[in-house]
């Protein structure tokens, strides 16, 4: 033997057994191939979906959430998963890189090139590499099977995936402890698990016997391994290729928009009603899939008992996608009820660590029930008749909208004037008596910094609630008239305290010509305007607040750390966090359409606001929706009666000195 470090290569192994190893390991590479080339036509077999070809961001993104585990990081099972991904990534190259040593290396050039430190090195960092895969894997089989604290799918299934893992992880380290045991070369210390085997098996067995152990365990871990690489498209782990794949196309265009419907008057189908409708991205999405259960744990519909599973949703459609049926979409494969029991808060696109975007697939199935099938649940056929009559969904006449205003001398838009901002005051602001604090907290925060602004005498209802329940008619109508509204007055941003009229003003309304406006959120300009010493906040407000964050401005449109800033500025304010917030939070069961259907998601304002007062008994918010879901919670159960609800705005209202007063 020689004093030279170098990698052995096919030490003890017969020359039946190579040729065996590179023509069964050629058609294990083949198979495996072929089930990706059929994966990859079954998603292309949906319809068309253009997406944006930006790859930098594509591949950076990729890196963040594929390769780091970006969204897996902040939990004890992402960090597992992170030790086994990356475990078998250098267990993957270092097969690779042993494959080039040999087969380039010394068959083509004479010369092998794992020799040395190179080649110490080398095994040292395989080594840990399997430690790392193996006490991932044994804390995902305990995780699962003996100790779970969330509902895991406990099946033959998942037992064969850990177990086949395991099997030829401990499989690869005999392999390297029986020819320790009989070679028993000076830096064996560099393979410390080799080493440790090693040892084990020189206290069981002589060194013929050993040989012929050797070369039994070398053929069970490399049928082993190649049956794996073979098994890949067709098992489980096929995740490895289709979530990269999901995660290298995921959607690049703002996180609330959805798709418009082109030409909607010409129309003969709309939405989804059949699953060769869904496009490819979609199909792709469902195949992707991991089975984590991730979306069902963030899901305020699950929270309530509501139909909604997120994760059986999906995985009833990713096998429908593998196993086609003359059943029906909507009824059979996916339950009615369960679609309009979405909130469309984002919580599970979110969570998910491949970013599955199943409320877009949610929308285009109520879709098809609202503009196919006129098939709504109770109380949304009339919130989308007075939208579409009188311009909001509580039926009240357009005359008396800016009757909340009528003792603040409030400027009016007029063509043919500037001003800064347009202030778009939204219709719960405009109607709902609890509400109107939040404009009226606005107006005296923009005269007190002496902003230039006016509000629109012609405002209506955006269409929000309609779009996001599937009627996208009348929320068109709604855009192209507040459009042409908008485009006959002068100013140079639009500002919103509704989360969801700002995501539409600003993600949505794009989508249509000269629909593009210079949208912010309240929470943004509040916070320019004091970091810029216009807005003094003077008065103390001693309270004890915790912060409630809106879907549509967390989730939707990354705004979490603004709100926080303008509470911090407040004196006397003491600010603290729940334990779920910023993208985490709950939401508060408003969104999707749910403020007008009598449904048991009404039930979820009930679980924040709960959530909330463990925090304190003043809970802020940053959305007309959030407030009204908090009052009416607080007022049914007498649990949370006595608490204090407030806006943002009117914090900020409170805390500027009144110079009357003064």
């Amino acid at each position: 033997m020689t004093d030279l470090p170098i990698r052995p290569g096919f030490w003890n192994i017969p020359m039946w057994a190579e040729i065996a190893v590179y023509v069964i390991g050629l058609a294990a590479v083949l198979f495996c191939a072929w089930g990706i080339f059929q994966a990859v036509r079954l998603w292309k077999a949906g319809q068309p979906k253009a997406l944006p070809q930006d790859a930098k961001r594509r591949w950076l993104g990729l890196w963040r959430d594929g390769f780091m585990h970006r969204r897996l990081l902040k939990t004890p099972a992402g960090v597992m998963h992170f030790g086994i991904f990356w475990g078998f990534v250098f267990l993957f190259f270092g097969t690779a890189i042993a494959t080039l040593d040999w087969d380039v290396g010394l068959l083509m050039f004479g010369q092998q090139f794992l020799k040395g430190n190179l080649y110490l090195v080398y095994k040292l960092v395989l080594d840990i590499a399997g430690v790392l895969c193996l006490a991932g894997l044994i804390w995902a089989f305990v995780r699962r099977f003996v100790w779970q604290k969330k509902v895991l799918e406990r099946s033959a299934r998942f037992a064969w995936v850990l177990g086949s893992l395991i099997f030829i992880i401990l499989t690869g380290f005999a392999v390297e402890g029986t020819r320790l045991a009989v070679q028993q070369p000076e830096w064996a210390v560099y393979s410390p698990v080799g080493l440790l085997f090693a040892k084990m098996f020189m206290c069981m067995f002589t060194d013929e016997q050993l040989i012929g152990i050797h070369l039994v365990i070398w053929l069970i871990h490399g049928f082993a391994s190649l049956a794996f690489v073979a098994a890949i498209p067709c098992t489980y782990f096929a995740h490895l290729f289709k979530a990269p794949t999901n995660l290298y196309w995921r959607k690049l265009t703002p996180k609330g928009r959805l798709d418009k419907i082109e030409d909607i008057e010409e129309q003969e189908r709309f939405g989804v009603s059949e699953f060769d409708q869904f496009n490819w991205k979609q199909r792709l999405d469902f195949d992707a899939c991991t089975e984590c259960g991730r979306c069902t744990e963030v899901c305020p519909a699950v929270k309530v008992g509501a139909p909604l599973d997120p994760r059986s949703m999906v995985k009833q459609l990713k096998d429908r996608l593998h196993n086609p049926s003359d059943k029906q979409l909507v009824g059979e494969i996916v339950d009615k009820d369960a679609l309009w029991s979405c909130t469309t808060c984002g919580a599970c696109a979110q969570a998910c660590p491949v970013r599955i975007d199943l409320p877009t697939a949610i929308v285009d199935m109520r879709r098809h029930l609202a503009l196919e099938e006129g098939d709504f649940p109770a109380g949304m056929a009339n919130a989308l008749q007075n939208t579409q009559t009188v311009g909001n969904p509580w039926g009240m006449d357009p005359a008396d909208r800016l009757d909340w205003a009528k003792d603040l001398d409030l400027p009016i838009a007029t063509e043919g004037q500037h001003v800064d901002y347009l202030y778009w005051v939204g219709c719960s602001a405009s109607y709902d008596r609890r509400a109107q604090k939040i404009a009226r907290a606005m107006v005296k925060i923009l005269r007190a910094a002496n902003v230039s602004f006016a509000v629109m005498q012609e405002e209506r209802c955006h269409g929000d609630f309609a779009r996001r329940a599937g009627e996208e008619y009348t929320f068109q109508l709604a855009a192209m008239e507040n459009i042409e509204n908008l485009s006959k007055y002068s100013f140079k941003h639009i500002v919103a305290h509704c989360p969801h009229c700002f995501n539409t003003l600003k993600n949505e309304y794009p989508q249509f010509e000269g629909g593009a406006f210079s949208v912010v959120n309240h929470t943004k300009l509040i916070h320019e305007l004091i970091s810029a010493g216009r807005l003094k906040l003077d008065a103390q407000v001693s309270e004890r607040v915790v912060f409630h964050d809106p879907c549509y401005l967390a989730r939707y449109n990354d705004i979490v750390g603004t709100p926080r800033k303008i509470m911090d500025n407040i004196k006397g304010l003491k600010r603290v966090e729940s334990i779920e917030r910023g993208k985490t939070a709950m939401c508060c069961g408003a969104g999707g359409g749910q403020m007008w259907m009598e449904s048991n998601t009404k039930r979820i304002n009930f679980v924040r606001l709960g959530e909330l007062r463990k925090s304190a008994s003043t809970v802020a918010v940053s959305c007309p929706h959030c407030l009204t879901m908090f009052e009416s919670a607080m007022n049914e159960d007498k649990v949370l009666q006595g608490m204090d609800i407030v806006e943002l705005a009117e914090l900020v209202a409170r805390a500027i000195e009144d110079k009357k007063e003064a």
